[in-house]
């Protein structure tokens, strides 16, 4: 899509018009889904908080300003937190001070064999607390006090949980190549 389409597309949208809702939703929603399949554990509701997403946008597309990010940042921080939000109320981060040696992954493990969908399936076998700090630290760059100021956690409960996400994908990934 050209820059100056989305231009007229967001413009409308802020019109309040459902035709260019419509084909906003069409240019983003694989990009936000995708978003959203990485923080739930099932497709159900990663839909359930696409829809939500969307409609925190249109309701607040008057906010949007392109002088200061790309709609496309705009949205993905939305959804982040959207999703964000939806697991703090589930209170899937618990506070883990216990000792956690893990041995990482190493640079020469088959890890670059794996299929975009096989990561994604053992990122979704991943409790929901792993793997939510395990995308916002590996996925999204956040770092760990970013982390626990936006889930409500500790900077050591934050690096806990990445730690044993890494230490259970390890493990996943040993078990599927035999390592």
């Amino acid at each position: 899509m050209k820059d100056a389409n989305e231009k007229d597309i967001l413009k409308a949208c802020k019109k309040g018009k459902r035709f260019a809702q419509k084909l906003l939703y069409n240019n983003y929603k694989v990009a936000m889904f995708t978003i959203c399949l990485r923080y739930m554990s099932n497709h159900q509701d990663a839909e359930d908080m696409l829809q939500e997403g969307w409609v925190y946008i249109f309701k607040n597309i008057q906010q949007y300003d392109e002088t200061k990010a790309s709609f496309y940042s705009w949205a993905r921080r939305i959804f982040i937190n959207a999703n964000l939000q939806y697991l703090r109320k589930k209170r899937v981060f618990k506070e883990d001070l216990e000792s956690t040696e893990v041995s990482l992954i190493s640079e020469e493990t088959t890890i670059s064999n794996l299929t975009m969908e096989e990561m994604v399936d053992m990122l979704h076998a991943l409790p929901e607390g792993y793997r939510t700090v395990f995308n916002l630290y590996a996925i999204e760059g956040y770092s760990h006090k970013e982390i626990a100021e936006h889930l409500g956690i500790s900077v050591s409960t934050s690096k806990t949980q990445l730690m044993k996400a890494k230490k259970q994908l390890q493990s996943m990934i040993k078990l599927a190549y035999a390592i």
